[in-house]
């Protein structure tokens, strides 16, 4: 018995597009009216006209609405650790040097910079925070600043905007990438509180591992080791009473009917899922997009390929190698979305890279892998924790075009919040004209 995104007091939480042009053209009425006003005590004898800027800013209005640059839904893709040699991994392995990923075919692509506040190597956390809410923090932080105040995250805003929202992992869904855009604590390590506040924030579709964090030390639920919360609260329960669906394996997962479940928790493992994953990424990337997109308001996702980190900070090329393919995996799904939903905004990205991976045709420390035609390949490793290199990034969709080029990590939140709040480019082009 779930709460259904279609109510009208979601709705009335943000204002209609319909209504947002009318009061944005009235602003720029208003402007041009204001400057000529000012002209007026000019004693030329000239017949005054209303400034060309205010009839280019209602063009530019008019072109950005049309042209669908409001993103609906946005979807962000981190492969956490995956630097640009996991993604010539993956790639090489997947469809060999002349073939390209999902994400690699998007059409615009940059680079983004992924120091943390206080270390030129950030961990997830920081990282986390800076792609949710647009600010540096410190290391092991989550989504609050470097001086512990709540910072307000992509989701939160979406949720403002009367949107869906989902979090999808292979992690814990408490751990740091998946908690920094729903949850507010001074340490990462605080995941029991983690778990509470993602509950209370009412995440519309949380997917992942981590059932521990949620159940108490007296009970095991699906899996074996009993629970870790030592304040004896269920939250699997509690999230059930207020209308969540909870799933706890890969069929029950598919079992669910999208067009009647609005709100769905599914966790998959005691912690971190187990490999071979089951569900896959990508089955759990295609139910959270099926139930988040029966809002007509549109949705805001998240989903993290986080075990890339894992096998890299092992040297486990293999499974590095399997976790990118298995992101890519889910970046078609949320591609054939888009085929029949162009106001989607994907982003596929890291927090940061990890290993100091390198790939070569000749030889490594690791291999041979194989290309699909049979050409070895080989992988070494610089160290076995994060670096401080800059990581790819693809786009689609509107407003993609601005993550071309080199730019700090917080400024894919910015280009993800133009997406969400179209009409915020305005002051920007109101002083250009001016």
């Amino acid at each position: 018995m779930s709460a259904s995104h279609g109510q009208p007091g979601r709705r009335n939480m943000h204002v209609t597009s319909k209504w947002l042009l009318v009061i944005s053209l009235a602003l720029i009425l208003w402007f041009g009216v204001a400057h000529v006003e000012t002209e007026r005590g000019r004693d030329d004898g000239a017949r005054l006209e209303p400034p060309s800027y205010v009839y280019d800013l209602v063009v530019k209005l008019t072109n950005q609405i049309t042209t669908g640059k409001h993103a609906r839904a946005i979807i962000l893709f981190i492969g956490d650790g995956m630097g640009e040699a996991q993604r010539t991994a993956g790639r090489w392995a997947a469809v060999g040097r002349d073939g390209m990923l999902a994400m690699d075919a998007m059409p615009f692509s940059g680079w983004s910079c992924t120091a943390s506040a206080n270390s030129a190597v950030t961990d997830s956390a920081a990282a986390a925070t800076a792609l949710a809410t647009g600010v540096k923090t410190n290391n092991g932080m989550i989504a609050v600043d470097p001086a512990g105040r709540p910072l307000t995250t992509i989701l939160e805003r979406a949720q403002t905007r009367g949107k869906a929202v989902g979090l999808v992992t292979t992690t814990q869904v408490t751990h740091a990438t998946p908690a920094a855009f729903a949850a507010h604590v001074r340490s990462r390590k605080e995941m029991l509180e983690i778990a509470r506040q993602m509950i209370a924030a009412g995440v519309d579709v949380l997917l992942g591992g981590g059932e521990d964090e949620f159940l108490p030390t007296t009970m095991s639920g699906c899996y074996p080791q009993p629970g870790e919360r030592s304040d004896g609260r269920n939250l699997i329960a509690e999230a059930v009473a207020v209308g969540y669906t909870y799933v706890c394996d890969a069929d029950a997962l598919a079992a669910v009917d999208p067009t009647s479940t609005s709100r769905l928790l599914g966790l998959f493992a005691d912690e971190g899922m187990v490999r071979p994953f089951s569900p896959s990424l990508a089955e759990m990337t295609r139910k959270a997009i099926e139930i988040l997109s029966q809002d007509p308001d549109g949705f805001f996702l998240m989903v993290e390929g986080g075990q890339i980190d894992w096998a890299s900070h092992a040297n486990d090329a293999a499974n590095a190698i399997a976790d990118v393919i298995g992101l890519d995996e889910a970046v078609s799904v949320a591609l054939a979305h888009a085929a029949t939903a162009p106001d989607t905004l994907i982003i596929v990205t890291a927090d940061h890279e990890t290993g100091g991976m390198r790939v070569d045709l000749v030889a490594g420390e690791q291999g041979p892998f194989y290309m699909p035609d049979g050409t070895p390949f080989y992988v070494s490793w610089t160290t076995g924790g994060h670096t401080s290199v800059d990581v790819p990034t693809t786009a689609q969709g509107p407003w993609a075009d601005l993550l071309a080029g080199t730019y700090e990590n917080t400024y894919i939140h910015d280009v993800m919040l133009r997406g969400l709040n179209w009409w915020i480019w305005m002051p920007t082009v109101l002083r250009e004209g001016t």
